[in-house]
């Protein structure tokens, strides 16, 4: 169950990643940017695939991890734009791996369109934090980046924080009486876990992202570097906690 949970988050972070790294203008970024997040794309992939979660089909993970490195070896030769291709065919294969191990892996009330969703939700979450992130640190490298890249990234992740939180409220108040829900509130089985993953994965985030949004307005490009930094661990440990409580419970934490 724990190897599944890992495995369904380390889809997420591919898919959310590679998805994401879509909109972002490979000639204003260069090549830097799209081979060292193609390559991290890749590599969660590639852990996916060593580690087998439950329904997830062995060849979409060799595929995805295949096309998303090839499509990293393009963008360090220059070639982002070009390989976008490459890219969007390993996200799709990322994602339709989501959908399935979401879809399978729930061991007690079975996923539905709400584990799916929600898997897909975070997967976004954890990508946009990690690319929003390093995006800040570019700032560092070139001088001449336009900064309303930054302030259009801290918007994304503030939306996707509020749709997180928005979207669990839902969740709980639909699934009210069912067994996976039951588990996330009962002291003797998740509700410790459940705890900290709405401390960690949704306050944190949603508190972080209305100052991440307020720094990057006033082209603080450090201070809000340093608040994702922070805003990554949230997320980080917040995905990995709803990913695991997904797959033994049923219900789309």
């Amino acid at each position: 169950m724990a190897m599944s949970g890992l495995g369904l988050f380390l889809l997420e972070a591919c898919a959310g990643i590679a998805l994401l790294l879509l909109l972002f203008p490979p000639a204003t970024l260069g090549r830097g940017f799209f081979s060292l997040h193609g390559g991290l794309a890749a590599a969660f992939a590639g852990l996916a695939v060593a580690v087998r979660p439950a329904g997830m089909p062995p060849a979409l993970g060799w595929a995805s991890a295949g096309l998303l490195s090839a499509y990293t070896l393009a963008a360090h030769a220059g070639r982002a734009s070009a390989a976008r291709p490459l890219l969007a065919a390993g996200a799709a294969c990322a994602a339709w791996s989501v959908i399935r191990v979401a879809l399978v892996a729930p061991r007690e009330t079975g996923g539905d369109a709400w584990t799916a969703v929600g898997a897909m939700a975070g997967g976004l979450f954890f990508g946009a934090v990690v690319l929003i992130m390093n995006l800040g640190h570019w700032y560092l490298v070139s001088r001449s980046l336009p900064f309303r890249l930054l302030a259009r990234g801290a918007i994304l992740f503030a939306g996707l924080a509020a749709f997180r939180t928005i979207y669990l409220a839902l969740a709980v108040a639909s699934h009210a009486g069912t067994e996976g829900l039951g588990a996330l509130l009962s002291v003797e089985r998740d509700a410790l876990f459940f705890l900290f993953r709405v401390l960690w994965g949704i306050v944190g985030p949603l508190a972080l992202s209305y100052f991440i949004w307020r720094t990057a307005e006033m082209k603080s490009n450090q201070a809000a570097t340093g608040l994702l930094y922070v805003a990554l661990v949230f997320v980080l440990i917040g995905e990995l906690l709803s990913s695991y409580l997904t797959v033994a419970t049923g219900f789309p934490a």
